[in-house]
């Protein structure tokens, strides 16, 4: 794309706080911490105009779109594969049970916790009695593969994540297991959830993409934001503006914020205990006799 924004124009410095401004924390000691890597300004500029947030600026996250798929796309991905897997283990297990007449056999959940734990293959084998050579193998793979899949689950960084998992990924005749991993990935990543917006980029130095997470407002401070060049290094400052949403980005983030959190349904115990009390309160007080 070079030098083009998409979503986003610069800010003249100085220029006042806006709904849809995109500021990025310069504290790096949070590096690690895939919340504070910048985020876009959501409260309304009505309330920013007549000062009614008291000084307080909401916002939602943007995460790094390598952190958002280590955090949410490949773990997924891996727990989708781990089931897979397991399903396929359970069957392969009551198959071997059917043939050496052992009932009653173990239950799906037995079989799970055999495959992740230390020694499960052992105890495995202890129950299925006269395993051949082919049948140990399949299930020493499968618990193998079950067990990289816990291990993205828990992993931090894409880079071992996607590497991990394309490891016990089979080919295709026209793609590796890294390809097909790719493809998911891109399939995912085109049909994003609703509580997320994506972003191509959040100024000329920030082009890799990211998305803003709608699900999780945040605040801060509005004397924590550095508007101009000027005030960048002043005390406090923890985040410098770099841009804002434009047109119609801007106006479909909040839209699409606001669906998420109408979509919101009650428990079913919230409306039984308030039909509850609204019954009781329903009705009038009994009258006193007079005497």
């Amino acid at each position: 794309m070079g030098d083009v924004l998409i979503e986003c124009t610069p800010v003249a410095d100085g220029a006042p706080i806006r709904q849809g401004d995109i500021f990025i924390f310069r504290d790096r000691r949070f590096d690690s911490d895939i919340w504070r890597k910048a985020g876009v300004i959501v409260t309304a500029d009505c309330d920013i105009a007549n000062d009614k947030h008291a000084g307080i600026i909401s916002y939602v996250p943007i995460l790094p779109i390598r952190d958002y798929l280590a955090w949410r796309i490949i773990p997924r991905i891996a727990d989708d594969r781990r089931k897979r897997t397991l399903t396929r283990m359970c069957e392969t297990v009551g198959r071997i049970e059917k043939d050496l007449g052992i009932e009653p056999g173990l239950s799906s959940h037995a079989i799970e916790v055999l495959a992740t734990v230390d020694n499960g293959m052992e105890d495995l084998a202890q129950h299925l009695y006269g395993l051949d050579q082919k049948d140990t193998d399949n299930l020493t793979a499968m618990i193998g593969e079950i067990s990289v899949c816990e291990d993205v689950r828990t992993s931090s960084t894409y880079q071992e994540q996607f590497l991990a998992l394309s490891s016990i990924l089979p080919p295709t005749k026209k793609k590796s297991a890294s390809e097909v991993l790719l493809s998911d990935v891109r399939d995912r990543l085109k049909n994003l959830p609703g509580d997320v917006f994506f972003l191509s980029s959040l100024d000329r130095d920030h082009t890799e993409g990211y998305v803003a997470y709608l699900r999780l407002i945040r605040e801060t401070h509005l004397h924590q934001l550095s508007t101009s060049y000027y005030d960048k290094d002043a005390r406090g400052i923890i985040a410098n503006r770099t841009s804002s949403l434009r047109a119609p980005y801007v106006y479909r983030l909040t839209q699409q914020m606001a669906e998420v959190f109408a979509s919101i349904g009650l428990p079913e115990e919230y409306e039984l205990a308030r039909d509850s009390i609204l019954d009781s309160r329903l009705a009038p007080e009994p009258m006193l006799e007079r005497t």
